[in-house]
Order: structure tokens, then sequence, then C-alpha cells
């Protein structure tokens, strides 16, 4: 049986350092690649689109980061458990979707950002076309896509009047 070792706490200030260099060079390589026009792609991407992918590739950055720290550490966790350890950090403990602080009486503050967390993992376009190929139905289909979660935070909301 494992036992488990007491958490190392993560340098918060690293993985920020880290974050932001990652992000500094998606937003050069969104450039780059909103600059050239390639044949691969029939279509260009959407501004929409492209904001998604450069918030996905930072958030895999983070989630490696906060990987690698918790191997060193010796822990044994996912990475979403590590993202909320990280966030919690800095006082955002409880996590929400808009919907349900909505429900719960709070509003989220203007200029709030949301958190991003992974969602549940979905059968990705190639997953679903690969099994109506084999003759299954799309329910079927491997799920191997892990779409943002966007959540708001205790830190981020007030109570309504």
């Amino acid at each position: 049986m494992k036992t488990k070792t007491a958490p190392k706490t993560i340098s918060i200030k690293s993985a920020m350092q880290n974050a932001e260099t990652t992000l500094a060079k998606i937003k050069a390589e969104l450039k780059d690649a909103q600059a050239e026009t390639s044949t691969e792609a029939p279509k260009p991407l959407t501004e929409k689109q492209a904001i998604a992918r450069a918030r996905r590739k930072a958030l895999k950055a983070l989630c490696n980061a906060l990987q690698e720290a918790a191997k060193a550490a010796g822990m044994e966790e996912s990475p979403n458990e590590l993202l909320r350890g990280y966030y919690a950090q800095a006082g955002h403990t409880e996590l929400k979707t808009f919907e349900e602080w909505k429900k719960a009486g709070f509003y989220i503050r203007k200029g709030e950002r949301a958190i991003l967390l992974w969602g549940h993992p979905k059968p990705s376009r190639q997953a679903k076309e690969a099994a109506k190929q084999a003759g299954k139905s799309e329910e079927e289909a491997k799920s191997d896509f892990y779409p943002l979660a966007y959540l708001f935070s205790n830190k981020q909301v007030a109570p309504r009047q």
C-alpha cells in the first residue's frame, strides 16, 4: 500500500512565470499562424477559434509545469486537482460555473475573467467519424477530447441585493 507523503508547496511565482512565458510564445505563434496562409487548412481560423486554441495551449503548459512539480514532490494527482490547488493558493477556493453562481444568488463582478479547468471528456470529430465508419453510433465513440471548463471563484462574485 502506498502512503502519501506530505504535499510540498508548488511555487506560484515560478509556475506563473512559466505560464506567462508560454502565453507570450503562444501569442507569437498565433500571430505567425494568422500571417501565413496554409494550404493544409481549408478555412482560416476565426478569432474565437484562435483564442480558444491559445487558451488550451496555455492551460496545457500550466498543467505540465504543475505535473512536473508534483512528480518531483512525489505527488500523484489529476491535472484538475493540481489546478484547483494552484488556484486555491491564490484564494480561489470555491469554483462554480456562471449559471451555478447565478442560481446561488450571486453575480460575477464586471471585468472578471473565468478560471480554466478541463471539462468532462467528449468524443472528438475524428473519433465520431471513425465510429461512423466502423458502423457504431456516435455515443460509442472514444472520448478523447477534453474541452475547457470556464469557472468563477468566490473572489470574483458578489451577492445580489
